[in-house]
C-alpha cells in the first residue's frame, strides 16, 4: 500500500496517500515475493489463450462463493466473478480480424497490452472491481486458478441475504445510482466506497442477479460491440453494462443460488 499510494482511514475504508520511493520499503516488499512497478507486456492472443486456460481451472461454486466472500471476509473475492464470467465464453467466441474475439482487449497492429500485477492485486484486494480493461482480469484469473479463492463465512452469508433485501425492496424503475446509495445507507458493506458498492454491483450484473438489457456475461460471450450498442441505449455515465440496464427486480433462481453457497 505504501509502495503503490494507499492508506487505511480511520473508518476502516482506503484513502490515496504519497507513494513511497523509499528503498528499505520496496526491499521490504521484494523479500516477501513482490515485483514492484514490474510492467507485464502480452499480447492480446497471449491473454486471451492465458485466460481460457485460467477459468478451466476454476470451479463455478467456487468462484461465486469467493464473490460472497467478498462481501466482508476477503474483499479481493469481489472480481473474480467479473473475470471468470469475462472468460469462461472466449474459446468459443467468434474469432475477429485481431485474431481475438471482440473482448475488449483492442490493440494497435504488433503492439502489446500492459499492466503491473502486484498494482492490480492489490487494488483487488483493496476492494475495488472493475469490468473494463479486460488485460487486467488476467492476473486475478491466473491468481486464483494458483492460489485459490476464498470461502464464505456465515457473516459474508448475512451480508448476501441484507443485500438482497435492500435490492428487492426498491420499487421499479430504480437507477443504479439509486441503489449503490440505498446499500450505503443500510451499511452492507463495512468500510467500502462508492466505487467499491458499484463493483459489487457489476458482479451482480455480470452473473446476472440484477436483470438488464444486456445478457450477462456469465449466460454467453458478451462482444464488445453489443455493450457500446447497450451503452448508447441509456445516458452516458461511469456506470457500465450491464448494470447499467438495470431498473429494478432481482433474478430469484440466481439469488437463491448464491444463498445456497
Amino acid at each position: 500500500m505504501r509502495l503503490y499510494g494507499y492508506r487505511f482511514t480511520r473508518t476502516g475504508g482506503v484513502a490515496g496517500a504519497e507513494a513511497s520511493r523509499e528503498a528499505a520499503d520496496e526491499a521490504e516488499a521484494e523479500s516477501s515475493g513482490w515485483p514492484i512497478r514490474s510492467v507485464e507486456r502480452c499480447t492480446p492472443v497471449e491473454i486471451v489463450e492465458r485466460s481460457i486456460t485460467a477459468a478451466t481451472a476454476l470451479d463455478e461454486d467456487a468462484v461465486l462463493g469467493a464473490f460472497i466472500a467478498g462481501l466482508g471476509s476477503a474483499w479481493h473475492g469481489r472480481q473474480t466473478v467479473i473475470s471468470f464470467a469475462w472468460a469462461r465464453h472466449l474459446a468459443a467466441a467468434p474469432v475477429a480480424e485481431n485474431g481475438v474475439p471482440d473482448c475488449g482487449l483492442a490493440a494497435r497492429q504488433g503492439s502489446a497490452l500492459e499492466f503491473d500485477a502486484t498494482e492490480v492485486l492489490l487494488r483487488l484486494a483493496l476492494g475495488w472491481a472493475w469490468n473494463e480493461q479486460p488485460h487486467h482480469y488476467l492476473p486475478d484469473l491466473e491468481t486464483a486458478a494458483a492460489e485459490g479463492l476464498p470461502a464464505p463465512t456465515e457473516d459474508d452469508r448475512e451480508r448476501l441475504r441484507t443485500l438482497f433485501e435492500v435490492i428487492s425492496a426498491q420499487p421499479a424503475g430504480t437507477r443504479v445510482s439509486e441503489l449503490e446509495r440505498a446499500i450505503a445507507r443500510a451499511k452492507v458493506v463495512a468500510g467500502a466506497d462508492k466505487y467499491q458498492r458499484y463493483g459489487i454491483l457489476i458482479g451482480l450484473a455480470e452473473y446476472g442477479v440484477l436483470p438488464s438489457t444486456l445478457p450477462p456475461s456469465w449466460d454467453r460471450f458478451v462482444s464488445r460491440e453489443e455493450v457500446a450498442d447497450a451503452w448508447l441505449g441509456g445516458p452516458r455515465s461511469d456506470i457500465t453494462p450491464p448494470l447499467s440496464g438495470w431498473r429494478g427486480g432481482i433474478d430469484a433462481d440466481r439469488a437463491a443460488r448464491l444463498l445456497a453457497i
